[in-house]
Protein backbone atom coordinates (compact mmCIF):
# COMPACT_ATOMS: atom_id res chain seq x y z
CA UNK A 1 0.00 0.00 0.00
CA UNK A 2 1.30 3.65 -1.06
CA UNK A 3 1.55 5.82 2.18
CA UNK A 4 3.73 8.98 0.75
CA UNK A 5 5.53 10.68 3.45
CA UNK A 6 4.26 13.98 3.22
CA UNK A 7 1.65 16.54 4.83
CA UNK A 8 -0.33 16.82 1.72
CA UNK A 9 -3.43 14.23 2.40
CA UNK A 10 -4.12 14.29 -0.85
CA UNK A 11 -0.72 13.25 -2.23
CA UNK A 12 0.01 11.52 -4.66
CA UNK A 13 -3.53 12.66 -5.72
CA UNK A 14 -3.96 16.32 -5.92
CA UNK A 15 -7.57 17.76 -4.09
CA UNK A 16 -9.09 17.97 -7.44
CA UNK A 17 -8.53 14.37 -7.85
CA UNK A 18 -9.56 13.32 -4.09
CA UNK A 19 -13.09 14.50 -4.86
CA UNK A 20 -13.42 12.95 -8.24
CA UNK A 21 -12.12 9.38 -5.70
CA UNK A 22 -14.97 9.77 -3.24
CA UNK A 23 -17.62 10.91 -6.10
CA UNK A 24 -16.54 7.24 -7.36
CA UNK A 25 -16.62 5.31 -4.03
CA UNK A 26 -19.74 6.85 -3.29
CA UNK A 27 -21.57 7.21 -6.38
CA UNK A 28 -20.65 3.90 -7.21
CA UNK A 29 -20.56 1.87 -3.93
CA UNK A 30 -18.86 -1.70 -3.93
CA UNK A 31 -17.32 -4.09 -0.36
CA UNK A 32 -14.02 -2.18 0.50
CA UNK A 33 -12.33 -5.32 -0.12
CA UNK A 34 -13.00 -5.92 -3.67
CA UNK A 35 -9.87 -5.22 -5.67
CA UNK A 36 -11.62 -4.28 -8.67
CA UNK A 37 -13.73 -1.33 -6.52
CA UNK A 38 -10.00 0.27 -6.87
CA UNK A 39 -9.58 -0.29 -10.13
CA UNK A 40 -12.82 1.55 -11.14
CA UNK A 41 -12.12 4.46 -8.88
CA UNK A 42 -8.78 4.92 -10.34
CA UNK A 43 -10.16 4.95 -14.27
CA UNK A 44 -13.06 7.31 -12.64
CA UNK A 45 -10.15 9.90 -11.15
CA UNK A 46 -8.38 9.61 -14.60
CA UNK A 47 -11.43 10.04 -16.83
CA UNK A 48 -12.43 13.05 -15.16
CA UNK A 49 -8.71 14.69 -14.50
CA UNK A 50 -7.75 13.81 -18.25
CA UNK A 51 -5.16 17.29 -17.80
CA UNK A 52 -3.25 14.88 -14.46
CA UNK A 53 -1.54 12.11 -14.21
CA UNK A 54 -3.64 9.08 -14.01
CA UNK A 55 -3.45 7.44 -10.36
CA UNK A 56 -3.00 3.82 -9.30
CA UNK A 57 -5.70 1.96 -7.86
CA UNK A 58 -3.44 1.74 -4.86
CA UNK A 59 -2.86 5.64 -4.63
CA UNK A 60 -6.39 5.67 -4.63
CA UNK A 61 -7.17 3.34 -2.48
CA UNK A 62 -4.23 5.29 0.18
CA UNK A 63 -5.50 8.10 -0.40
CA UNK A 64 -9.12 7.21 0.79
CA UNK A 65 -7.73 5.36 3.97
CA UNK A 66 -6.08 8.92 5.10
CA UNK A 67 -8.68 11.38 4.61
CA UNK A 68 -10.97 9.00 5.91
CA UNK A 69 -9.12 9.34 8.90
CA UNK A 70 -8.37 12.89 8.72
CA UNK A 71 -12.33 13.78 8.50
CA UNK A 72 -13.03 11.71 10.85
CA UNK A 73 -10.76 13.54 13.83
CA UNK A 74 -9.11 10.25 14.23
CA UNK A 75 -11.85 7.71 13.64
CA UNK A 76 -11.36 6.33 10.19
CA UNK A 77 -14.75 4.64 9.36
CA UNK A 78 -14.58 1.80 7.37
CA UNK A 79 -14.43 1.92 3.68
CA UNK A 80 -17.90 0.81 2.59
CA UNK A 81 -19.60 2.80 5.33
CA UNK A 82 -21.57 5.48 3.20
CA UNK A 83 -21.75 8.21 6.18
CA UNK A 84 -18.04 8.04 6.17
CA UNK A 85 -17.36 8.37 2.67
CA UNK A 86 -19.47 11.50 2.39
CA UNK A 87 -17.73 12.85 5.26
CA UNK A 88 -14.37 12.42 3.74
CA UNK A 89 -15.81 14.27 0.44
CA UNK A 90 -17.35 17.24 2.30
CA UNK A 91 -13.84 17.19 4.17
CA UNK A 92 -12.35 17.53 0.78
CA UNK A 93 -14.43 19.88 -0.50
CA UNK A 94 -13.67 22.37 3.08
CA UNK A 95 -10.48 22.48 1.02
CA UNK A 96 -10.84 22.72 -2.11
CA UNK A 97 -14.03 25.30 -1.45
CA UNK A 98 -13.33 27.37 1.46
CA UNK A 99 -14.78 30.95 0.40
CA UNK A 100 -17.71 32.30 2.57
CA UNK A 101 -19.95 32.79 -0.23
CA UNK A 102 -20.15 28.92 -0.79
CA UNK A 103 -22.44 28.21 1.73
CA UNK A 104 -25.21 25.62 -0.16
CA UNK A 105 -24.88 22.12 -1.26
CA UNK A 106 -27.81 21.20 -2.85
CA UNK A 107 -29.17 20.81 -6.94
CA UNK A 108 -31.59 23.50 -6.46
CA UNK A 109 -34.91 23.86 -7.53
CA UNK A 110 -36.64 25.67 -10.43
CA UNK A 111 -39.91 25.50 -11.57
CA UNK A 112 -40.12 27.93 -14.13
CA UNK A 113 -41.63 30.86 -11.95
CA UNK A 114 -40.50 33.48 -9.88
CA UNK A 115 -39.18 32.80 -6.37
CA UNK A 116 -41.03 34.25 -3.31
CA UNK A 117 -40.75 38.20 -2.72
CA UNK A 118 -39.34 37.09 0.41
CA UNK A 119 -36.50 34.91 -0.50
CA UNK A 120 -32.96 36.82 0.00
CA UNK A 121 -31.25 35.60 -2.95
CA UNK A 122 -29.97 37.37 -6.44
CA UNK A 123 -32.15 36.38 -9.16
CA UNK A 124 -30.33 34.71 -11.40
CA UNK A 125 -27.29 33.67 -9.47
CA UNK A 126 -25.98 30.84 -8.71
CA UNK A 127 -27.45 30.00 -5.45
CA UNK A 128 -31.17 31.07 -6.21
CA UNK A 129 -32.54 27.84 -7.61
CA UNK A 130 -30.42 26.04 -4.15
CA UNK A 131 -32.12 28.77 -1.87
CA UNK A 132 -35.38 27.88 -3.26
CA UNK A 133 -35.04 24.26 -2.57
CA UNK A 134 -34.50 25.13 0.99
CA UNK A 135 -37.55 27.46 1.33
CA UNK A 136 -39.42 25.14 -0.56
CA UNK A 137 -39.16 22.05 2.17
CA UNK A 138 -39.43 24.66 4.76
CA UNK A 139 -42.66 26.58 4.21
CA UNK A 140 -44.76 23.40 3.52
CA UNK A 141 -45.33 24.13 7.25
CA UNK A 142 -45.47 27.22 9.53
CA UNK A 143 -42.25 27.36 10.99
CA UNK A 144 -42.36 30.80 13.08
CA UNK A 145 -41.96 29.83 16.56
CA UNK A 146 -41.47 26.23 16.61
CA UNK A 147 -37.86 24.54 17.34
CA UNK A 148 -36.40 22.86 14.00
CA UNK A 149 -33.53 20.71 13.56
CA UNK A 150 -32.02 20.31 10.30
CA UNK A 151 -30.38 17.13 9.64
CA UNK A 152 -27.20 16.76 7.17
CA UNK A 153 -27.25 21.16 7.42
CA UNK A 154 -23.73 21.07 4.88
CA UNK A 155 -21.93 24.41 5.26
CA UNK A 156 -24.85 26.12 6.60
CA UNK A 157 -26.84 28.25 4.17
CA UNK A 158 -30.08 26.77 3.92
CA UNK A 159 -30.22 26.42 7.57
CA UNK A 160 -29.15 30.01 7.83
CA UNK A 161 -31.96 31.31 5.50
CA UNK A 162 -34.96 29.15 7.50
CA UNK A 163 -33.82 30.83 10.48
CA UNK A 164 -33.36 34.14 8.38
CA UNK A 165 -36.77 33.98 6.42
CA UNK A 166 -39.13 31.19 8.59
CA UNK A 167 -38.53 32.80 12.00
CA UNK A 168 -38.66 29.48 14.06
CA UNK A 169 -38.04 30.06 17.98
CA UNK A 170 -34.47 27.65 17.32
CA UNK A 171 -33.20 26.49 14.40
CA UNK A 172 -29.93 23.47 14.89
CA UNK A 173 -27.89 22.83 11.68
CA UNK A 174 -26.83 19.21 12.71
CA UNK A 175 -23.50 17.58 10.09
CA UNK A 176 -21.79 14.74 10.47
CA UNK A 177 -18.55 16.70 8.82
CA UNK A 178 -16.47 18.76 11.67
CA UNK A 179 -15.37 20.78 8.90
CA UNK A 180 -18.75 21.90 7.47
CA UNK A 181 -20.19 22.67 11.29
CA UNK A 182 -16.26 24.91 12.07
CA UNK A 183 -17.64 27.01 8.54
CA UNK A 184 -21.27 27.54 9.15
CA UNK A 185 -20.36 28.43 12.90
CA UNK A 186 -17.98 31.24 11.50
CA UNK A 187 -20.19 32.35 8.74
CA UNK A 188 -23.69 32.53 9.64
CA UNK A 189 -25.78 34.39 12.49
CA UNK A 190 -29.02 34.33 13.23
CA UNK A 191 -30.89 34.63 16.33
CA UNK A 192 -32.15 31.04 17.37
CA UNK A 193 -29.40 29.15 15.06
CA UNK A 194 -26.56 27.25 16.02
CA UNK A 195 -24.80 24.36 14.51
CA UNK A 196 -23.95 20.66 16.39
CA UNK A 197 -21.84 17.90 14.81
CA UNK A 198 -23.91 14.45 15.13
CA UNK A 199 -24.56 11.16 13.37
CA UNK A 200 -28.00 11.04 11.73
CA UNK A 201 -28.27 7.47 12.76
CA UNK A 202 -28.02 8.31 16.72
CA UNK A 203 -29.40 11.73 16.65
CA UNK A 204 -27.49 13.94 20.60
CA UNK A 205 -31.02 14.86 21.45
CA UNK A 206 -33.90 14.17 23.73
CA UNK A 207 -36.94 12.99 23.18
CA UNK A 208 -39.76 14.94 21.21
CA UNK A 209 -37.21 18.24 21.40
CA UNK A 210 -38.41 19.31 18.43
CA UNK A 211 -41.51 20.42 16.03
CA UNK A 212 -40.13 19.48 12.56
CA UNK A 213 -36.95 17.85 11.26
CA UNK A 214 -35.57 18.88 7.92
CA UNK A 215 -33.14 16.85 5.80
CA UNK A 216 -32.49 18.63 2.66
CA UNK A 217 -30.64 16.47 -0.41
CA UNK A 218 -28.70 14.52 2.53
CA UNK A 219 -30.82 11.09 3.36
CA UNK A 220 -28.76 9.44 0.69
CA UNK A 221 -25.35 10.27 2.26
CA UNK A 222 -26.96 8.17 5.48
CA UNK A 223 -25.55 4.93 5.25
CA UNK A 224 -28.65 3.87 7.26
CA UNK A 225 -31.74 6.08 6.55
CA UNK A 226 -34.02 3.83 8.07
CA UNK A 227 -32.35 4.59 11.28
CA UNK A 228 -31.99 8.42 10.97
CA UNK A 229 -36.29 8.16 10.13
CA UNK A 230 -36.22 6.03 13.34
CA UNK A 231 -34.15 8.80 15.13
CA UNK A 232 -36.27 11.77 13.66
CA UNK A 233 -39.54 9.64 14.40
CA UNK A 234 -37.97 9.77 18.54
CA UNK A 235 -37.19 13.46 18.28
CA UNK A 236 -40.25 15.28 16.96
CA UNK A 237 -43.08 15.79 19.33
CA UNK A 238 -46.83 14.80 18.90
CA UNK A 239 -47.80 16.49 15.78
CA UNK A 240 -44.14 16.96 14.73
CA UNK A 241 -43.33 17.06 11.30
CA UNK A 242 -40.55 15.61 8.83
CA UNK A 243 -39.89 17.66 5.75
CA UNK A 244 -37.64 15.73 3.26
CA UNK A 245 -36.33 16.73 -0.38
CA UNK A 246 -33.79 13.65 -1.89
CA UNK A 247 -33.12 11.98 -4.53
CA UNK A 248 -33.38 8.00 -4.96
CA UNK A 249 -32.88 5.47 -7.10
CA UNK A 250 -36.18 4.22 -8.59
CA UNK A 251 -35.74 0.88 -7.86
CA UNK A 252 -35.45 1.61 -4.55
CA UNK A 253 -37.88 2.11 -1.45
CA UNK A 254 -38.57 6.55 -1.93
CA UNK A 255 -38.06 8.54 1.20
CA UNK A 256 -42.45 8.74 1.26
CA UNK A 257 -42.50 5.08 1.57
CA UNK A 258 -39.33 5.17 4.16
CA UNK A 259 -41.00 7.55 6.24
CA UNK A 260 -44.55 5.23 6.03
CA UNK A 261 -42.85 2.81 7.32
CA UNK A 262 -41.15 4.41 10.17
CA UNK A 263 -44.01 4.97 11.63
CA UNK A 264 -45.31 8.38 10.22
CA UNK A 265 -47.98 9.62 8.39
CA UNK A 266 -47.07 11.54 4.76
CA UNK A 267 -49.29 14.69 4.13
CA UNK A 268 -47.30 15.62 1.37
CA UNK A 269 -45.68 14.10 -1.69
CA UNK A 270 -44.25 16.04 -4.67
CA UNK A 271 -42.23 14.48 -7.59
CA UNK A 272 -40.21 17.35 -8.28
CA UNK A 273 -37.39 15.72 -10.56
CA UNK A 274 -37.86 17.61 -13.83
CA UNK A 275 -38.08 20.86 -12.19
CA UNK A 276 -34.12 19.81 -10.18
CA UNK A 277 -33.61 19.25 -13.92
CA UNK A 278 -34.10 22.85 -15.17
CA UNK A 279 -32.31 24.13 -12.10
CA UNK A 280 -29.40 22.11 -13.17
CA UNK A 281 -29.56 23.27 -17.27
CA UNK A 282 -29.22 27.02 -15.52
CA UNK A 283 -26.20 26.44 -13.84
CA UNK A 284 -23.27 26.70 -16.31
CA UNK A 285 -24.53 30.12 -17.17
CA UNK A 286 -25.13 31.17 -13.59
CA UNK A 287 -21.39 30.16 -12.81
CA UNK A 288 -19.84 32.33 -15.35
CA UNK A 289 -21.01 35.33 -12.66
CA UNK A 290 -19.17 33.69 -10.20
CA UNK A 291 -17.16 35.96 -7.48
CA UNK A 292 -13.60 35.32 -7.23
CA UNK A 293 -11.93 32.75 -5.03
CA UNK A 294 -9.53 33.66 -2.58
CA UNK A 295 -6.42 31.81 -4.10
CA UNK A 296 -5.42 31.63 -7.70
CA UNK A 297 -7.05 29.35 -9.67
CA UNK A 298 -10.16 29.42 -7.27
CA UNK A 299 -12.31 30.69 -9.69
CA UNK A 300 -11.98 28.21 -12.32
CA UNK A 301 -12.20 25.33 -9.91
CA UNK A 302 -15.30 26.98 -8.86
CA UNK A 303 -16.89 27.23 -12.19
CA UNK A 304 -15.40 23.31 -12.79
CA UNK A 305 -17.89 22.42 -9.86
CA UNK A 306 -21.18 24.28 -10.48
CA UNK A 307 -20.24 22.84 -14.41
CA UNK A 308 -19.24 19.77 -14.36
CA UNK A 309 -19.64 17.69 -10.96
CA UNK A 310 -23.10 19.50 -10.10
CA UNK A 311 -24.91 20.27 -13.44
CA UNK A 312 -23.44 17.11 -15.72
CA UNK A 313 -22.33 14.74 -13.30
CA UNK A 314 -24.77 14.91 -10.78
CA UNK A 315 -28.00 15.68 -13.07
CA UNK A 316 -26.73 12.59 -15.20
CA UNK A 317 -28.76 10.20 -13.03
CA UNK A 318 -32.17 12.49 -12.82
CA UNK A 319 -31.80 12.95 -17.03
CA UNK A 320 -31.64 9.44 -17.64
CA UNK A 321 -34.56 8.20 -15.52
CA UNK A 322 -32.36 6.10 -12.85
CA UNK A 323 -33.01 7.94 -10.33
CA UNK A 324 -36.14 10.41 -9.00
CA UNK A 325 -36.76 13.80 -6.83
CA UNK A 326 -39.03 14.05 -4.41
CA UNK A 327 -39.97 16.34 -1.43
CA UNK A 328 -42.16 14.76 1.06
CA UNK A 329 -44.25 15.99 4.68
CA UNK A 330 -44.88 13.18 7.06
CA UNK A 331 -46.04 14.00 10.71
CA UNK A 332 -45.60 12.41 14.32
CA UNK A 333 -48.89 10.81 15.41
CA UNK A 334 -50.44 13.06 18.33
Amino acid sequence: MIRPRTADPFAPLDAQQALHLFDALTWFPAPAGEASRWHRAAQHVAAHTPATEPPSPQACRAVAERVLTASGAGCSGPADDRTALYRAKYHVMTVLYPDAWFTFMNMGYDDGLPPPPALPVTRGSVWESAARLYDLVARQIPLAGRDVLDVGAGRGGGTALVARTHRPRSVVGMDNTAANVEFARRTHREPGLSFHRGEAGLLPYPAAHFDAVLSVESMHCFTDPDRFLTEAVRVLRPGGHLLIADEWHRSAPSPDARAAAAGLRVTGQRDITRDVIRSLDQLPSHAQKLPPGRHAGQADAYRRFFTERLARDSGRNLRTGRFGYVVIRAVKQE
